[in-house]
């Protein structure tokens, strides 16, 4: 291919197709995020596509057949949060590498949970397109602001709202399965370690920890179970209550709050899982740091990220698309619950 070609990215889908061996439809699932292919398949293709210049024939027409600004934003945490959670980072990357598949520039706007100022500016001055929520609150206001605009957009997460397009994990479902097999294992006293903090996701765990208890007919004690702003120290404090009283499993509510209980455990010289198990309810790289292999909750975050930026290109382009999207789960058995 001559430079000048590549160059003016009039690369067809034929030609990705033919210098990568597959097919042109294959090609097209992977640049679209439709259909089933490999993971490395996948990669190949996006990869070569934008080393290359290939531009997809997309149509840039809004719904209202406004040429629009082939941009999109995604809200993420305030940059705490989002140090904390690598969740974050991963989906952010999922919808970058969907937009850039399709020709679309992903706009970042970071935001605490009641403050809509930059999401207001960049909305209100037509920069984007659409845009989308990485985190969803029982309370929303960020989607309740981008209902009352009007412009199309995608949650990622929960909402009690049928009127919003939503992309998530199975979070209930999935502590309620890992719950229920630490129970099945022959654990009496799981302690539970998270916040609430109006977050949907939190929510959902937390009731899938007591759906998997009232199913196995075991009573929660109150007493071991904690859903309070945590800080390091009131997490530390907190797995010390848990074992004075005898708990017997600590479940952390995601990756960050795991890596501070397996800490203060270290600490303290308790061991796991022989004193005591530890399980996640969220798995990420921030655990491959600890020299046990800790049982968690497995989510393909990536594609959480990838499905809500091909949902929202549909959107914005006038397409249906289906109002809530649950993708699958997965339990990882390892050494802190044997």
């Amino acid at each position: 291919m001559s430079d000048r070609r590549r160059n003016s990215g009039k690369i067809t889908i034929n030609e990705v197709a033919e210098a990568l061996g597959v097919s042109a439809t294959t090609v097209s699932r992977a640049l679209s995020g439709k259909g089933r292919i490999g993971e490395e398949t996948r990669q190949r293709v996006v990869e070569y596509a934008r080393d290359h210049g290939f531009r997809p024939n997309t149509e840039r027409k809004m719904k209202n057949g406004n040429p629009g600004t082939g941009t999109i934003a995604i809200v993420l945490p305030e940059a705490k949060e989002l140090v904390d959670q690598p969740f974050f980072y991963t989906c952010m990357s999922g919808v970058n590498e969907m937009a850039q598949a399709n020709a679309c520039d992903t706009l970042i706007i970071t935001a605490g949970i009641q403050d809509l100022s930059q999401l207001r500016r960049v909305v209100g001055a037509g920069k984007v397109d659409g845009v989308i929520l990485a985190q969803t609150y029982r309370i929303d206001p960020f989607a309740a602001y981008l209902k009352d605009q009007k412009i199309p957009f995608v949650a990622i997460g929960s909402l009690d709202d049928d009127d919003v397009v939503q992309v998530d994990h199975d979070n209930r479902g999935g502590c309620r399965d890992l719950t229920a097999i630490l129970l099945a294992r022959g654990m009496r006293r799981i302690a539970y370690l998270g916040s609430a903090e109006g977050k949907v996701v939190n929510e959902e765990r937390y009731a899938g920890y007591i759906q998997a208890h009232e199913d196995a007919g075991v009573s929660v004690d109150s007493g071991i179970v904690s859903r309070d702003e945590l800080t390091v120290s009131e997490m530390e404090r907190k797995v010390e209550h848990f074992l004075q009283r005898g708990a017997d499993c600590i479940l952390c509510q995601d990756d960050s709050v795991c890596g501070n209980v397996l800490k203060t455990l270290r600490s303290r010289g308790k061991r796991v899982p022989e004193d005591v198990k530890v399980a996640s309810c969220y798995n990420s790289k921030m655990l491959e740091n600890y020299p046990l292999s800790i049982t968690t909750l497995d989510f393909d975050v990536m594609e959480s990220g990838r499905t809500a930026c091909r949902l929202l290109l549909d959107l914005i382009g006038g397409r249906r698309v289906p109002m809530k999207t649950i993708l699958d789960h997965e339990v990882l058995l390892k050494d802190s619950t044997k």
